[in-house]
């Protein structure tokens, strides 16, 4: 493929991705943008411009032993992290995401036991019940009008005691998301100073999306 072309599939595959991203983009508007872009989802965010799910799955397998611990996968999307954790040898894997429309294709993938089309919000829980899960990972589910900097709590909420927390985003999202700037990172260690959680290790990683630096939480429930 020409060089040229190359760059103007990237430029395209990038378009599309900024458009789930818009500054002031609320968030029934980012799940319409989802439904309508589910079915070419997979090739235009494939491991080629998006590494976070597969960063995700590799962070659980280093920290959840148990191949049959029950895991719950947010802001699945299409599946695209629940693939990576089946390779690793997890199967008790339950994919939660607000876009019915991604996760039909997810539930093609044959990686999920359940899958519950409900969001993480900062006012409501989900029908989850509480101390459900021993992990719980996310990749790509932070963003302009996605999950709410509040809703780190219903996402602490859904694990078991002990149970480890994977939280993997874009970090330039940490100050470009009204939302998240001076928001995020505070509320994380404010519920550690509340004893809800503790945190295992916070790292940065290259190349996470679009060559762009992401950055990865691990928190272990209280």
């Amino acid at each position: 493929m020409p060089s040229s072309q190359l760059n103007d599939d990237l430029t395209e595959k990038y378009a599309k991705n900024y458009e789930a991203h818009v500054p002031g983009k609320k968030n029934e508007e980012v799940v319409k943008y989802y439904n309508e872009w589910a079915d070419t989802y997979d090739k235009d965010l494939d491991s080629s411009v998006y590494r976070g799910p597969q960063i995700a799955a590799d962070v659980c397998n280093v920290f959840v032993i148990d191949k049959k611990s029950r895991i719950i996968d947010v802001g699945a999307g299409t599946g695209f992290c629940g693939y990576f954790l089946k390779k690793h040898g997890f199967e008790n894997v339950d994919a939660l995401d607000p876009s019915q429309s991604m996760l039909l294709v997810a539930k093609a993938k044959n990686v999920y036991r359940n899958l519950f089309n409900q969001a993480i919000c900062a006012n409501r829980q989900t029908s989850i019940e509480t101390s459900t899960y021993d992990a719980l990972v996310l990749s790509g589910a932070f963003g302009e009008g996605h999950i709410p900097t509040e809703g780190i709590r219903e996402i602490a909420r859904l694990v078991k005691s002990s149970g480890i927390i994977i939280l993997v985003m874009r970090k330039e999202y940490l100050t470009d998301v009204k939302d998240y700037e001076n928001r995020l990172e505070p509320l994380m260690n404010q519920m550690i100073d509340e004893k809800i959680w503790f945190n295992i290790t916070r790292f940065e990683v290259e190349n996470y999306s679009f060559n762009k630096t992401g950055i990865v939480y691990v928190f272990r429930k209280n």
